[in-house]
């Protein structure tokens, strides 16, 4: 599958079925300024299922923006900081979340484990059992290093600084929160709520659930153990005289992604629900660079420099220190946040026994994680998006139940990354990068050049003949560059950018 390139439009695009720019922002939303990136009529994954009689459930990292409910107006135009403050200290309740959705229950993080509120939400309401403080950046030693709760901050990518609170700073968590346990929280709640459907007296409604776990992102702050199983991975370092055994923190949380994915797959096996149910295991995004994979990461004490990781770019040197793990990219060009395929190319697991998904196929089309939307409204027999919802969603059940069969539900697919983009059709990938007022485009062919390579456009175009593509290719570059001003001229006129107010249904 090939979602955006970073989580924000990922998940945008799961759970309305559109490409990014359809929705509040050109770009994507993030965090509490001014709303979610869902506009009002904007019909959720989760308002379809639940229509339908489905009870649904999200857990993890909600991560498309919100809106803090009974804000002042003094604050409507302060700092995202001063909004998280009174949301911990007075509001405690978000206007634009999960339960403005379509989610009967969560438990979620507004923005995952990297940024401000380091709080869980029930529902609208946060959790704040023992009040909130000031993180800023903190750690706390244990028995193997140090975790991080708050922001990882810092100027170079080998010397991560900590940044404590100062007297006069607003509050930005919990004061409970425990950032390297957010993952064995979503596991519990998820066994929880399948433990609830078990126990419940007569039949249950269908269900659809997100789990949106904080692994694999920074800070990689791992815990020890995973329902006590150690998850701990290490690698010995080259040292002839006396080597080392390191901790590899972005490995360990593979592993821990690895222990919840089987532990949730477990429940719903010793619930007798397994066969009956749609299970898609996907990522929001391409892997991590090596230099990345150290953001937050353990170390002895906070002030020593991370492990000693290679910044060297893999596919330029083919080089890969033992620390990073495993190259996250394997042979593609580029990793989380590029265009190129690195960056957004990603396995998307589908298991289904009793719906006849057939167990070890294989199919290598084109698809996004926008499809999903109507792909699993088909899949459950249900209605398709109504007319003016999941515009960008292609169902693809005959090709998942019969992969040899017939043809690709797609023929081409957009990534967008406003004002950039990438395009996909055949065999050929077209991207058009923004550098300010001027643009570089690139064309590849991609079954002869999967690592990108060649750009087969003048004046990088060496062979002197030009590609049988590129007449369709500036064809598609116009048209595409025309939708997304489009969409940028809608959005600065209309005053779509101001709260939004939805009705729950």
């Amino acid at each position: 599958a090939r979602p955006p390139q970073i989580c924000p439009r990922s998940r945008y695009s799961l759970l309305s079925g559109n490409y990014v720019f359809r929705g509040r922002r050109l770009s994507s939303s993030w965090g509490l300024s001014g709303g979610s990136q869902l506009l009002p009529g904007q019909r959720t994954i989760a308002e379809s299922f639940r229509a339908a009689g489905y009870a649904t459930l999200l857990l993890g990292k909600a991560g498309i923006g919100g809106e803090v409910a009974a804000l002042p107006d003094e604050l409507r135009r302060s700092t995202e900081d001063d909004r998280v403050d009174w949301l911990l200290r007075r509001g405690r309740r978000l206007a634009d979340g999960p339960a403005q959705w379509g989610f009967d229950e969560s438990l979620s993080m507004v923005s995952g484990i990297q940024s401000p509120p380091y709080a869980w939400f029930n529902g609208s309401v946060a959790s704040l059992p023992r009040g909130s403080r000031c993180w800023g950046t903190a750690t706390h030693a244990t028995r193997t290093g140090d975790w991080v709760s708050g922001k990882f901050a810092g100027t170079g990518l080998r010397h991560r600084r900590y940044t404590p609170c100062g007297a006069g700073d607003g509050h930005d968590g919990a004061a409970d929160w425990e950032g390297h346990m957010a993952d064995a929280h979503v596991a519990q709640a998820a066994l929880g709520f399948f433990d609830r459907r078990r126990r419940a007296r007569g039949p249950q409604p269908p269900f659809f659930a997100l789990v949106a776990t904080a692994a694999v992102h920074a800070p990689f702050t791992p815990p020890d153990r995973f329902r006590d199983a150690d998850i701990r991975t290490w690698v010995a370092t080259s040292e002839v005289a006396a080597p080392r055994r390191l901790h590899v923190p972005h490995s360990s949380m593979v592993a821990e992604l690895d222990a919840v994915v089987g532990a949730l797959m477990a429940a719903l096996r010793s619930a007798g629900e397994l066969n009956e149910t749609i299970v898609v295991f996907a990522s929001d995004n391409g892997g991590l660079s090596c230099a990345t994979k150290q953001h937050g990461s353990w170390r002895p004490s906070p002030e020593t420099p991370a492990p000693p990781f290679e910044d060297v770019s893999p596919e330029r040197s083919g080089l890969q220190s033992p620390l990073c793990g495993a190259n996250s990219s394997a042979h593609l060009r580029g990793h989380k946040g590029d265009l190129y395929e690195g960056g957004h190319r990603v396995p998307l697991l589908v298991a289904w026994p009793a719906g006849g998904v057939p167990a070890g196929g294989e199919c290598g089309d084109l698809v996004g994680l926008t499809d999903l939307y109507a792909t699993l409204l088909d899949l459950a027999g249900l209605a398709p998006p109504a007319p003016g919802q999941a515009a960008d969603s292609v169902s693809f059940k005959r090709r998942l139940l019969r992969p040899r069969d017939g043809h690709p539900a797609r023929s081409d697919l957009l990534v967008p990354s406003p004002p950039s983009w990438a395009l996909r059709w055949s065999r050929w990938k077209l991207i058009s990068l923004a550098h300010g007022s001027q643009r570089a485009t690139e064309l590849f062919d991609l079954e002869a050049d999967p690592g990108e390579t060649t750009n087969l456009l003048p004046p990088h175009n060496v062979s002197g003949q030009p590609p049988r593509a590129s007449g369709e290719a500036a064809s598609r570059h116009e048209a595409t560059a025309a939708r997304m001003a489009q969409r940028a001229d809608q959005i600065l006129t209309s005053g779509e950018l101001g709260g939004r107010k939805r009705m729950q249904a």
